[in-house]
This record gives structure tokens, sequence and C-alpha cells, in this order.
């Protein structure tokens, strides 16, 4: 069985905006997530996110837990969009330094697979407002596994 994320990165043509519908996560979709680019030669994704009401806290900000999920899915699906079919990864750690408050709105999610080994992919991730403003950055060692 393909997994459906890997299928849709697969499908990413460069200009396409692709929104998470065919991804197997209702999680990654309740994010209001987008696929905007994908480099699976290099190991680089490029998300968009729109967080709703339900991941805002009292305060007006996105919940830290989301800011490291969107996070989490851009280095991620970075691996992913790389791997030979038969494969998939999962994360084995997850460091997240959150650089200021991310107030409600849209968010460009950059991860990026800087190292591969045998067994482990090395990634790190960026969080941007819309506008430009750096929210939160990360690093993930991603495990290699069988797809299915």
């Amino acid at each position: 069985m393909v997994n459906p994320d890997k299928l849709l990165l697969q499908s990413h043509r460069p200009g396409d905006v692709l929104p998470f519908d065919s991804v197997d996560q209702e999680f990654a979709r309740a994010l209001g997530g987008y696929v905007i680019g994908v480099d699976a030669v290099n190991g680089v994704v490029e998300l968009r996110f729109a967080p709703g009401r339900e991941f805002i806290q009292g305060a007006g900000v996105v919940q830290g837990g989301a800011v490291s999920a969107m996070l989490d899915f851009a280095m991620g699906f970075a691996g992913m969009a790389m791997l030979a079919d038969g494969l998939a990864i999962t994360t084995a750690t997850l460091n997240i330094s959150f650089l200021r408050a991310a107030p409600a709105g849209v968010y460009l999610a950059k991860g990026m697979i800087e190292r591969r080994g045998r067994t482990l992919l090395f990634a790190r991730g960026e969080l941007r407002a819309e506008a430009g403003t750096l929210v939160a950055t990360g690093t993930s060692s991603l495990v290699l596994v069988a797809d299915g």
C-alpha cells in the first residue's frame, strides 16, 4: 500500500497549491494545510497552514503543540518526498525552538533534509508568519521504515 501522504507529494508540480484533502491524517487537514513546494531531489518541502480557532489559545496565539505539529509535518514531508517506493519515515526526535508568539493567521513551513544515513534522516524546519516573520524553528531525526 502506498502512503497517501507520499502520493500527494509526488503529484505536486511547480506552481501547484495542493490541499491536504488526500492526506491520511485528520489533524493535518484540521490545521488547514497545503503543499506549495516540493524538491524531492534535495528533500525540501514548503507547506502553508491556516490553523483554525480550535488551535488558538485564550491569548489569541497558536497553541505550541500546533506550532510543533506544523514543523513536524514540514520536516517529515521533506523526508518522505525523497524516499523510494516501499519506504516511509517516522519521527524519532523532535526539537522545537519557539522564537516569538504565533498570532492567529497563515503560516509557511519549510522542511529540509540536511543529511541522510542508512537508517536515519536529519531534518530542520522553519515556521514563518505569512509576512515572513520567523516564529519557530525545529530539528528532527526521522527513522526509515518499510511502508505499509
